[in-house]
C-alpha cells in the first residue's frame, strides 16, 4: 500500500503531548490489571534472544511431543495478521474499548482516527484502519490483536492458556499435562 507514496501526518504539538500521556495512562493500566496474556510477545521479561531459548524449552517441555509411534506428527504453524493497521473497523473498535475504557476516552481515540485526511486539492475521511503515527496506535493494535488471539484459539483455550486470574501461567507452561495435552494448540505466540 505504501509503496509509491509514504504519508506524513502533521499533529499539533499539545494533540501530540495528550496523546502521549493517554498512551502511557492506557500501558501503565494494562499492565497493573494484567490485560495482556502471556502469550503476547515482545514483552520486557523477555529479550528477543530469551524469548528464542524459552520457545525451544516450551516445545521440548510438552508431554509426548516427540512421540511418533501411531504415525502422529508435530506440526508448527506460522501465519501473519495482514495489514491489520488497515483493516480495523472503528465502529467494532469503539465498543471494544469501551469494555476496558471509559467512553470518553474510547471515544477520543475512535474520534482520533475517524479524521479528514487533505493532500493538495484532494480529501479522503478516513472510517477504517488505523491512522499511522499516533501515540497510542501501538496500544490500540496490541489490544486488536488480542481480540483477534481470542477468536483464534477460542474462549477456552485462551483462558487455559493463559491461565487463572490469581495464578497466571508463565510463558509456553501449564499447571498439568491434562490441561496441557486438553487441545489441538498446545503452545501459542503472537509477535509484533
Amino acid at each position: 500500500l505504501y509503496s509509491h507514496l509514504i504519508p506524513v501526518y502533521d499533529v499539533e504539538p499539545l494533540e501530540k503531548i495528550t496523546d502521549a500521556y493517554l498512551d502511557q495512562y492506557l500501558w501503565y493500566e494494562a499492565d497493573k490489571r494484567h490485560l495482556f496474556p502471556n502469550w503476547i510477545k515482545p514483552a520486557d521479561s523477555e529479550p528477543p534472544p530469551l524469548l528464542v531459548y524459552k520457545w525451544c524449552q516450551g516445545i521440548n517441555n510438552l508431554q509426548d511431543i516427540w512421540d511418533t509411534t501411531d504415525g502422529q506428527c508435530v506440526v508448527l504453524l506460522e501465519t501473519q495478521f495482514e495489514k491489520l493497521y488497515d483493516k480495523v473497523d472503528l465502529t467494532l473498535l469503539n465498543r471494544l474499548l469501551r469494555l476496558i475504557v471509559d467512553h470518553n476516552i474510547a471515544d477520543y481515540i475512535t474520534a482520533k482516527n475517524n479524521i479528514v485526511l487533505n493532500y493538495k486539492d484532494m480529501n479522503h475521511t478516513n472510517s477504517y484502519g488505523i491512522i499511522r503515527g499516533l501515540q497510542f496506535s501501538s496500544f490500540v493494535v496490541q489490544y486488536y490483536g488480542l481480540v483477534l488471539d481470542l477468536l483464534v484459539l477460542g474462549l477456552t483455550r485462551a483462558s487455559e492458556l493463559a491461565g487463572p486470574p490469581k495464578t497466571e501461567n508463565e510463558f509456553l507452561s501449564f499447571p498439568d499435562t491434562t490441561l496441557e495435552g486438553k487441545h489441538p494448540i498446545r503452545l501459542y505466540t503472537r509477535y509484533v
